[in-house]
């Protein structure tokens, strides 16, 4: 399937604001959000039942997938940003129509949960798609320049070159040497376990595999890695490029009460350093404290020698 790609954005474009997963916990995080967009020129759109709350899910299944293809097919809307992440995006994916999210395509940005509708989009319609900040993460009153200007740039049509380090703590650890090129395929691990056996199962063949998480343990990331590795998902693997494990090693909280044995490096040399690909480790994307916002889709080089992460193909055509 060729990759399709939507527009970059300007000032003045519209962000449609979707809930395919999790409510927000406050009314003034979405307000937040919307101040961040407008401050910077931006027009905002929330779709029909974006605030809609059901226990822990924005709606029910039908009204979050409803409400995602609206904002792919209005000619308002420019790019789509979702709400949050949380818990159930998977849910709405049977519910899509992904030829005509193929028809109409434009910049979707998200992460964490929303893992599941990256790989359903990439997979059922060609689309590039945007590992990113969602909206109340736009509106925390902390939220980094950095991330903030990597956001921005990206929209704006600045999708290729080198993925920025982390400005507090630029070092990356060098795992396994090697270059090579492939897709940027994944995003929030414990998310990419539960598409196996899916329709939308996360497919890494010849892809730079990326992957972040949040809240695990080592062991946790062990049993992940393994996971994959069984179902011969690593196999055929070009690279793989690590991003922020937040809350996941022993002296973050993360393996009680599990032996405090291996760390998180460890578990990841003895996991992935022996694939004979490129594995470089500590990329500012997911949970973290800062977050370079990535193209998912494209072509990317991944150079294990020198630590670097380049995408070397546009996710997005001129716009404005």
């Amino acid at each position: 399937m060729k990759l399709l790609i939507g527009r970059s954005i300007l000032p003045g474009a519209t962000i449609g604001i979707a809930s395919p997963a999790s409510p927000a916990s406050r009314y003034s995080d979405i307000l937040r959000g919307i101040a961040w967009w407008e401050s910077h020129g931006y027009r905002v759109k929330l779709a029909e039942g974006a605030l809609e709350k059901s226990d822990y899910f924005a709606g029910s299944p039908e009204r979050r997938a409803k409400d995602l293809m609206a904002l792919f097919e209005d000619p308002e809307v420019d790019a789509i940003q979702c709400l949050r992440g949380g818990y159930g995006s998977a849910e709405i994916i049977p519910l899509l129509d992904f030829d005509r999210i193929a028809k109409n395509p434009k910049a979707f940005i998200g992460f964490s949960d929303i893992t599941a509708l990256h790989c359903a989009i990439l997979q059922f319609s060609g689309l590039a798609t945007f590992y990113g900040p969602s909206l109340t993460s736009v509106g925390d009153p902390g939220f980094p320049e950095f991330t903030s200007s990597r956001l921005l740039s990206v929209l704006a049509g600045k999708t290729t070159g080198p993925i920025p380090h982390n400005p507090e703590d630029p070092f990356l650890g060098k795992m396994a040497p090697g270059k090579a090129s492939g897709r940027l395929v994944g995003g929030c691990l414990s998310d990419l376990i539960h598409t196996l056996g899916t329709a939308w199962e996360v497919n890494l063949e010849e892809a730079i595999f990326i992957f972040e998480e949040v809240g695990s343990s080592p062991h946790g990331i062990d049993r992940a890695l393994l996971h994959l590795t069984q179902a011969g998902k690593l196999k055929n693997v070009r690279g793989v490029a690590i991003g922020d494990l937040s809350g996941c090693e022993f002296d973050e909280g993360g393996g009680s009460p599990f032996p405090r044995t291996k760390n998180l490096e460890e578990v990841l040399q003895a996991r992935l350093g022996g694939l004979g690909v490129p594995v470089v480790y500590g990329f500012p994307f997911g949970h973290g404290s800062h977050f370079a916002t990535l193209p998912l889709g494209v072509t990317a080089r991944l150079d294990g020698d020198e630590g670097s992460l380049e995408v070397t193909e546009a996710a997005l055509s001129a716009g404005g």
